[in-house]
């Protein structure tokens, strides 16, 4: 039973990492004016419904782990700042400021698929 459990949170863990790397492989590019800040949000927007939408189907939705709450507090601020600028409560410097510490606190990883 103990091993399941490890290998639910270790799951978690990835998914919503994978989550946070679709938004730290497009930060240098809107941080570069490269993309605009509405694209940017959008991937921000889209990579945490993709986790949701994923989580909620393989029942990880609460967080299994310390480690999984921290992540899940870091998928809160990008959806948060995604859609408070789609929304216009929010410009395209609070998005970069945002982008800029994603990408500094969490660099890109490479993908284990």
């Amino acid at each position: 039973m103990k091993i399941m459990s490890d290998k639910n949170i270790d799951t978690q863990v990835s998914q919503i990492r994978d989550a946070i790397n679709k938004v730290v492989a497009a930060g240098p590019d809107f941080l570069a004016d490269k993309i605009p800040a509405e694209k940017m949000a959008h991937t921000m927007v889209k990579a945490v419904e993709d986790y949701a939408k994923q989580a909620q189907q393989e029942g990880y939705l609460r967080p299994k782990s310390n480690e999984a709450q921290d992540l899940l507090g870091v998928l809160q601020e990008i959806q948060g700042c995604g859609s408070g600028f789609l929304a216009d409560r929010c410009d395209a410097a609070c998005v970069a400021r945002t982008i800029t510490y994603i990408v500094n606190e969490f660099p890109e990883e490479e993908s284990v698929k």
